[in-house]
């Protein structure tokens, strides 16, 4: 029976937490999803994920080799709400145990499980810039945002002979393609400086979102034009989705 190359990963939602001795919301946000805790870089890391369910007294336990993350979502739907990260991650190869050793592919022992974070989950409570035109940063004001990156991961299929010198069909490598940075807003449409904006083609400079104690700037960014805002009497929410070229983080 043919099947082809195994193709596996999982979605994972979560909060990260308020900086705590050697954890930063960076190790696996950053470093996995844009490439280094400063911000972007060529080529992503890979990790191995554990995962698992306790039933009966019985602990069983899914690992995930050779995992990254092929896109991120951070976003926040209102001030002092927390901020939420949805990640899809890819791996090579899934192993079912319900030891912490691994066989097959790999060979290896995992540690025991860290201590838990129980520091305050991270909330967007801080002011968003924005720099139109190379005018200088002021605050803005949106009253939801997402920011996106999506790393486009193609499965280089090959086989690989695992450590029990078995032969698995699996992809060889994850490779990185063109990357996508886009930053979507809804704020009140006080006037019109951000339809003005768009249908200007006005370049957005950068941008900055904080999340605890590091800033996130985006640069280099344009307008996605798209539909502007319906015109009523009262008070207009208007949506910006704008694409950058560059994040850094500090």
């Amino acid at each position: 029976m043919a099947r082809g190359v195994i193709k596996t990963g999982f979605s994972l939602q979560y909060h990260a937490r308020v900086a705590s001795g050697a954890y930063d919301w960076t190790d696996l946000a950053a470093v996995y999803a844009f490439g280094a805790a400063g911000g972007l870089a060529d080529h992503l890391g890979s990790f191995t994920a554990q995962t698992g369910v306790t039933q009966a007294g019985t602990t069983h336990y899914h690992f995930w080799n050779g995992c990254k993350i092929n896109a991120l979502t951070i976003s926040a739907e209102g001030s002092g709400m927390p901020l939420v990260f949805d990640a899809d991650i890819w791996a090579r190869y899934p192993k079912y145990s319900t030891s912490k050793t691994i066989t097959g592919l790999q060979g290896v022992t995992v540690g025991a499980d860290p201590t838990d974070i129980t520091t305050a989950v991270c909330s967007w409570n801080q002011t968003s810039q924005i720099n139109l035109g190379g005018g200088g940063l002021v605050d803005w004001h949106p009253q939801r945002w997402s920011l996106a990156v999506d790393n486009h991961l193609d499965l280089v299929e090959g086989n690989i002979t695992g450590a029990d010198t078995l032969n698995y069909a699996i992809p060889y490598a994850m490779s990185e393609g063109e990357r996508d940075i886009i930053f979507e807003a809804t704020l009140a449409s006080e006037n019109e400086t951000y339809s003005n904006a768009k249908i200007a083609g006005t370049a957005v400079t950068s941008l900055t979102v904080d999340i605890d104690d590091e800033t996130i700037t985006l640069a280099n960014g344009e307008f996605e034009v798209g539909e502007l805002g319906p015109r009523k009497q009262g008070l207009m929410e208007e949506t910006v989705k704008i694409r950058f070229k560059s994040l850094t983080i500090a």
